[in-house]
């Protein structure tokens, strides 16, 4: 029995979790039936991941979950280099080396609190910590600390983000789309849990900066890209900046927030990760500049990858535009909303570029291409109109949606939230697109691609990487004492 036994957990935050995880997965996996590129081995590791990240959202106790975490390692480092090409092996080892290293600070983490309170039940460690003096000892920020940079890995925020973009960019495009749209809500899912229990608040100021940090440092680094899918994987980095910035701002909309955004990137990364991986197998080319327009072969494609753009963009009336304005409306008066301002017109500036692969094309093009192998396949389009169906619906009914995710994110109902479509939103939103258009322009000018080509190169050595790490710790160990 509790606390002392292993036990699963199904409140409502679980269930959101799992019910996540299951949907996109099982849309996932459809897509990657299409043609029949993959064979047994291929759908076992993939269901060995779902089952590891089912574990993660569902375990009771901190050492249960240690071992989810690795058992999604393990699947995650296959498959990421599946292709067997050079740079999938480099990334998936990295992967392998980061992800070793971070959940080496969390299983330290575990370590002090069964060395001081012990038990690992995360509900009985939150008792434990929650009673006179308990939870404000050196040894126990230090613990909690070192649990924000295991999971912190996983969840790919500022610092600790450095093996995200490989990892995304050179795996197979199905596995780019669930280690994106699903793996890092898992965690971040994870990290909330944990926080939550262990009445950690005094970190959410922190975790504030370190959200708007992230969001604006990775779009910088996404406008650079020329290879499609590493564009698309920075931008999950910065997504997830707003997430985590949402949560922190601690408002009474900022878990609605957060899991909405959560939520709805799960949905239309997946999607462009779908759609822009298949581009990239049409045209066998992965520099945007230098691929083959698709939009005459595969226009449905192309329509369901502006679904996913107009959504990541956060324009109306699909599933970003009401995540992101309660995004904004959670941190309030905060500088970081100016951050995030910023990062919305970068995100635009961002999918404008990426458009091109999706235009018309020569009329030649469309015409050459050999029937049923140089077009989607039935089952990715059935996935990708489906991912796109469920971005629409989730915009259209964002207020509803909203409403559901906070109660079962254990908040009870949704405080007031001023209207989706007001004067001020739609301003707001019409002036973001004004500055990414001609942020666009920028980046694409000839000096602008100087500057991009040298910010391209941006590549931290391992050293410098579990240094980051390191200050992480030290960072988050500080706080309670400042």
């Amino acid at each position: 029995p509790e606390p002392y036994g292993i036990a699963m957990v199904m409140d409502g935050f679980a269930w959101l979790s799992a019910t996540l995880t299951v949907t996109v997965s099982l849309l996932i996996g459809i897509a990657a039936l299409s043609r029949r590129r993959y064979g047994p081995s291929f759908f076992f590791f993939l269901l060995l991941l779902v089952a590891g990240m089912l574990s993660v959202a569902l375990t009771g106790d901190l050492f249960t979950m240690f071992v989810s975490f690795e058992i999604v390692a393990l699947a995650a480092y296959v498959l990421i280099a599946w292709e067997r090409d050079s740079a999938g092996l480099v990334a998936g080892l990295k992967y392998l080396l980061l992800s070793s290293v971070g959940i080496l600070f969390f299983l330290f983490g575990i370590f002090l609190i069964y060395r001081d309170i012990g038990v690992l039940s995360i509900a009985g460690v939150g008792r434990a910590l929650r009673t006179a003096g308990a939870g404000d000892t050196a040894s126990m920020h230090l613990a909690i600390a070192a649990l924000c940079v295991g999971i912190g890995v996983r969840t790919a925020f500022v610092p600790f983000h450095t093996w995200l973009p490989e990892a995304h960019a050179y795996a197979p495009h199905p596995i780019s789309a669930i280690l994106s749209g699903v793996l890092i809500k898992v965690s971040f899912f994870a990290m909330v849990r944990i926080l939550r229990e262990f009445s950690a608040g005094y970190l959410n100021e922190l975790l504030l900066w370190i959200g708007g940090a992230t969001a604006f440092a990775a779009v910088i680094l996404a406008l650079a890209q020329s290879d499609a899918k590493r564009l698309l994987a920075y931008h999950s980095v910065s997504q997830m900046g707003y997430v985590l910035a949402a949560f922190a701002a601690a408002g009474g909309i900022s878990m609605a927030a957060s899991v909405s955004h959560a939520v709805n990137h799960a949905l239309f990364k997946s999607l462009l990760f779908l759609t822009v991986g298949t581009a990239v197998q049409l045209t066998g080319e992965r520099d945007l500049f230098r691929m083959e327009p698709v939009g005459r072969r595969a226009p449905l494609l192309s329509v369901f990858y502006l679904v996913g753009a107009l959504s990541i963009s956060g324009l109306p009336p699909f599933n970003g535009y009401v995540s992101k304005a309660l995004v904004l409306q959670s941190v309030g008066d905060s500088p970081v909303l100016v951050l995030l301002w910023i990062t919305s017109a970068a995100t635009i500036a961002s999918f404008i570029k990426l458009s091109r692969v999706f235009m018309p094309g020569p009329a030649a093009s469309a015409a050459g291409a050999a029937p049923g192998r140089d077009r989607p396949g039935a089952m990715m389009l059935m996935a990708t109109a489906a991912l796109a169906a469920l971005c629409v619906a989730t915009g259209v009914l964002g207020r509803p949606a909203a409403e559901t995710l906070h109660r079962l994110a254990g908040h009870g109902a949704l405080p007031y939230i001023p209207g989706m479509y007001s004067a001020q939103k739609l301003l707001s939103t019409a002036a973001a697109a004004a500055l990414g258009a001609a942020v666009y322009f920028l980046v694409v000018s000839p000096p602008g691609k100087r500057v991009t080509g040298v910010m391209k190169q941006y590549a931290p050595d391992l050293r410098s990487v579990v240094l980051l790490f390191l200050l992480g710790l030290l960072g988050f160990s500080a706080v309670a004492y400042l």
